[in-house]
């Protein structure tokens, strides 16, 4: 009689970052397929005092937070965290009804995986980004610098406790994305295995809160984190980053000089941070 996986016995959580929420009405429209019952989830709600959430069901645990950003909500998700294999969630988005099936085989099909990266699909059932062709390990910077939080499911015992949000990145944050990127650069350099699987888990709408390359904040962010792998020649990437939304038109040539300045005054602002931990 051969031995069963262990990995069959996995239990899956799911952890969602959510803002004001008063009732769980938004947990039964990210799982349409699903019994709220049979799914294990915690809730980190960034809230007011006397505005909190409540939840009577045993397997969906609430943490009630005061503080403000995302990636603080993704650090106290991590710390809060119990299920076997987590994934990171936003309350906007749909579970298509097989994602725990496939997430727990896929870290049966990668046992040495610490993180497993998975795509998002759009509601209209199209790719929501470019991934690669097939199923592969990941290791380089330009393999994981596109990744998005819903993407990422993780063994809680490899990444909680040993991995965080660098809380200078991320929504509510001054540098508003790239934490994803700082999340797997630090879980690379600690040697942990992450691997890509080319299906999808998830729904989310088309609408990017990044998807706007010529903001002064998309800007802010990019001169930041090539300063935080770059150093001095991080200046040289801003220029080339600016010329490629010249490029590509995305800005006009009159905006070359003050997007380059955005971008001067954010490596600037991010070399006074006296927290960065990534």
């Amino acid at each position: 009689m051969k031995n069963q996986s262990p990995y069959k016995s996995l239990k899956v959580e799911v952890l969602i970052s959510a803002m004001h929420k008063m009732s769980l009405a938004f947990v039964e429209n990210m799982f349409p397929f699903h019994e709220l019952i049979n799914l294990n989830i915690l809730i980190i709600n960034q809230t007011d005092k006397g505005k909190e959430l409540q939840s009577t069901f045993p397997n969906i645990r609430v943490v009630n937070s005061y503080g403000k950003g995302l990636s603080k909500s993704r650090n106290l998700a991590l710390q809060n965290a119990i299920g076997d294999i987590c994934l990171i969630a936003d309350d906007d988005v749909e579970y298509l009804p097989d994602f725990e099936e496939t997430v727990i085989n896929t870290f049966i099909k990668f046992p040495e995986a610490s993180i497993v990266r998975f795509k998002i699909e759009t509601f209209s059932g199209e790719a929501y980004k470019r991934y690669p062709i097939s199923s592969k390990k990941l290791n380089k910077k330009k393999e994981i610098e596109n990744t998005s939080s819903i993407e990422i499911a993780f063994k809680r015992e490899a990444i909680c406790n040993k991995v965080q949000f660098n809380t200078n990145f991320g929504l509510g944050s001054y540098f508003t994305c790239g934490e994803e990127y700082l999340f797997l650069k630090e879980t690379l350099k600690q040697h942990k295995k992450v691997y890509f699987e080319n299906t999808a888990i998830v729904k989310h709408s088309v609408k990017r809160s990044t998807s706007n390359l010529g903001s002064d904040q998309f800007v802010k962010a990019q001169a930041a984190l090539y300063y935080h792998d770059y150093k001095l020649l991080s200046y040289l990437y801003l220029f080339k980053f600016v010329f490629f939304l010249l490029r590509k038109r995305i800005i006009s040539i009159k905006y070359f000089i003050s997007k380059f300045m955005v971008g001067v005054l954010a490596i600037k602002f991010y070399k006074t941070l006296k927290d960065e931990k990534y």
